[in-house]
């Protein structure tokens, strides 16, 4: 077993252009995100792709290029903000064990994502959901979120194993009666 880091969260922000480059004006704005979070930004790693690579969502290169900036600065957290499946892969491939991944706006509610178990149960990376990716709300949501100050246990109404992921998933999409917050555990 090994101690997770004590220090500030360090990130590597990463931009993806699928049929374009990245526009600079979302690049400013996720990285303000990010400060507004108390996130110290230790690199920007930009791509344009014609299309999603099938192995990695940025590309082999890329992929390389966003381990090692990461690894060279000791990046705590890789932050996702973009809407498919790939890109969570990536992002746990590339977080430290005992990182985090903070997914914004993953809210399509037929969206599956699978990941390897491993990467919970053994490197013990968190992820992490933020529904809403409205700057003026995403500010407050990610500081919330990166300093632990939000009572989270307290906003948890259901539970769920693994083997349930799509009847959490359903919950959470349509929420019922007095759900509120769905969690699914390894």
């Amino acid at each position: 077993m090994f101690e997770r880091p004590r220090g500030g969260e360090r990130a590597v922000l990463v931009g993806v252009g699928i049929g374009h480059p990245v526009d600079p004006h979302d690049t400013a704005e996720f990285a303000a995100l990010a400060a507004s979070a108390g996130t110290l930004a230790v690199g920007t790693v930009l791509a344009a792709r014609a299309r999603p690579d099938p192995k990695y969502f940025v590309g082999s290169g890329k992929a390389e290029e966003i381990r090692a900036c990461a690894e060279q600065n000791g990046a705590d957290v890789v932050l996702v903000a973009v809407p498919i499946p790939a890109a969570l892969t990536d992002a746990l491939n590339l977080a430290r064990p005992g990182g985090r991944v903070l997914l914004f706006a993953q809210n399509d509610p037929l969206m599956k994502i699978e990941f390897p178990a491993a990467a919970v149960g053994v490197d013990e990376k968190e992820i992490l959901g933020s529904y809403s990716a409205a700057i003026d709300r995403a500010e407050d949501a990610a500081r919330l979120i990166f300093t632990h100050k939000l009572p989270v246990k307290q906003l948890i109404s259901h539970h769920f194993s693994l083997e349930d992921m799509d009847r959490a998933l359903q919950l959470a999409a349509h929420p019922v009666g007095d759900s509120l917050k769905v969690v699914i555990h390894p």
